[in-house]
């Protein structure tokens, strides 16, 4: 059994910051709805032709999942920009008739506010979302979503990048009412404190998933669709708090070559999607079990499905977290990501690291 909580006094902030989830999904819900809808008429007057999303770091992932959102459910192409070809080439891009959504936290890194005042004064529809609706990224949007997050204070970002990930989904549905998002939305405040409470109960300090990756010097994360910036993320999460070399690989990446990197010492952490993405990521799995390597699989109802492999593992190398069967595959990421956060934030801890605060790291990067 796991050692009772700390107290607030004894946890660290990242541990309380993602603690709060919940509550800031709730809180983002309740009173983000006229900023989105703002955003979202204006999209629809503007019907662009294409997106084009920038962001650094952990925003970066999070503007990564909303490029499947917006391709997947309004079928309009989107990419990540490259902010060094405007602001070291020197490149003047064709901006009109096209969306820029920014994303980042402090909305304060000079490149990001450099590219989205370019695409603006080309003719660009330029959306920015953040953490500081004060911040100098908002003021060159046309319109901002302010996550509404509150002051993180831990380096590593944790609350602050679900509620981007929210606010992202929230953007698409309102953009398409008739789709299976705009219901369940609502619903995530709950499912992620159901959510939260299994994770915390999967990975704590005692955890065989916590002493596996704590005493290896290299891990790998896998997933995809959805799950893929939830891979991502994850490993960032890794680096940055434990000083692990962790990897992130779409799973079909992962099989095309580094699939060699997997070991009987080197853990693997699955972010399986429900639904017909599963299936693929249990390739990846089976893939690294037969270098030797035991992994670790995070998901939701369909892991105890006959013939998924995680349903041949042993227990303990399976985090299930009560996600409803009919919950739409982008809102999965909101909670699938909460067990990463907890894993890094512990092996931080048990390598007698402070997660709160990672030599070299910074809480705004600024980058040109």
């Amino acid at each position: 059994m796991p050692d009772p909580a700390p107290s607030a006094r004894d946890r660290t902030l990242m541990r309380q910051e993602i603690e709060a989830i919940p509550g800031v999904i709730r809180r983002f819900l309740d009173e983000g709805g006229s900023e989105i809808e703002a955003a979202a008429g204006a999209i629809r007057a503007a019907d662009p032709g294409w997106v084009s999303l920038l962001a650094r770091g952990t925003s970066d992932h999070a503007a990564i999942h909303l490029r499947y959102l917006i391709e997947a459910e309004l079928g309009i192409p989107a990419g990540m920009a490259a902010p060094s070809t405007v602001t070291i080439y020197g490149a003047e891009l064709r901006w009109r008739g096209g969306l820029v959504i920014a994303v980042s936290q402090s909305g304060r890194s000079p490149d990001l506010i450099a590219v989205l005042e370019a695409a603006r004064s080309a003719g660009a529809l330029t959306v920015a979302i953040v953490n500081d609706a004060g911040s100098p990224l908002a003021a060159a949007a046309h319109h901002v979503i302010d996550c509404r997050a509150g002051e993180e204070r831990s380096v590593a970002a944790t609350k602050s990048y679900v509620a981007q990930v929210a606010a992202g989904i929230a953007l698409v549905a309102a953009l398409a009412p008739h789709g299976l998002l705009p219901a369940a939305l609502p619903r995530m405040p709950a499912i992620l404190a159901d959510a939260l409470a299994v994770a915390e109960a999967h990975v704590h300090d005692d955890a065989p998933i916590v002493g596996q990756f704590a005493s290896s010097e290299r891990s790998i994360v896998i997933g995809r669709g959805y799950e893929f910036p939830t891979a991502l993320e994850t490993a960032l999460k890794l680096k940055e708090t434990g000083r692990l070399f962790a990897e992130g690989y779409s799973s079909a990446d992962f099989s095309h070559g580094p699939v060699v990197l997997s070991s009987a010492g080197i853990p693997v952490l699955a972010i399986r999607p429900d639904g017909a993405m599963g299936p693929l990521v249990d390739e990846g799995i089976a893939a690294a079990r037969l270098t030797g390597s035991r992994p670790w699989v995070v998901g939701g109802a369909d892991l105890d499905e006959p013939g998924s492999e995680s349903a041949t593992l042993d227990p303990d190398q399976v985090i299930r977290l009560p996600l409803p069967r009919d919950l739409p595959a982008p809102l999965a990421s909101l909670a699938t990501i909460l067990p990463g956060q907890l894993l890094a934030e512990a092996v931080a801890r048990r390598r007698g690291l402070d997660p709160d605060a990672p030599p070299g790291l910074r809480k705004v990067t600024l980058t040109r």
